[in-house]
């Protein structure tokens, strides 16, 4: 009796063992280890003519991550690189955004001229861009909310992210 008590309790034990999540998304996943944070990027004109509204959306964008603090227990992180709103400008600052490493995705550009140059290269390196249409801060949210509606959980605090579904939510919101 001890012995099929124990052999109960070792299946019991065993079964109840959480399964890892494999990444089956066409595009890959995000993966954000415990205790690092969700890093969100924007590409704002912040010199030249047009440099006050970039400069104001900076602001209300850094407002909105102080305020939020926090995406499933991750602290959020804002990775930025200013432009002057000319075609060479977008491509190097969009370029060096790229490269920023764990970056999850893109509010921006706010110069619209420079829509056509940049999306590429965020498309290119899996990046989902949401351009600040509405306000910076509302955008900023709107990435919030869909990170945390398609985010896997993992034991031990890592977030798991698909990359399409990341995507689709983004459009559907």
């Amino acid at each position: 009796m001890k012995f099929l008590s124990l052999l109960v309790l070792c299946l019991l034990i065993t079964s109840c063992k959480p399964v890892a999540y494999e990444c089956t998304d066409p595009l890959g996943c995000f993966e954000i280890p415990a205790n690092e944070p969700v890093v969100i990027g924007a590409l704002l004109t912040v010199y030249g003519r047009q440099g006050a509204t970039g400069l104001q959306a900076l602001e209300e964008i850094r407002s909105a991550v102080k305020e939020q603090e926090q995406i499933l227990g991750h602290e959020i992180e804002l990775a930025w690189q200013g432009d002057d709103c000319t075609s060479e400008g977008a491509l190097h600052s969009a370029t060096q955004l790229a490269r920023t490493p764990d970056l999850l995705a893109i509010i921006g550009p706010t110069c619209p001229s420079e829509t056509e140059i940049v999306l590429p290269i965020f498309e290119s390196a899996g990046l989902p861009v949401l351009p600040p249409s509405i306000t910076p801060t509302e955008t900023f949210l709107r990435f919030v909310s869909a990170i945390e509606q398609v985010a896997v959980q993992q034991p031990g605090g890592i977030l798991i992210i698909p990359v399409t579904a990341l995507q689709i939510n983004l459009q559907d919101q």
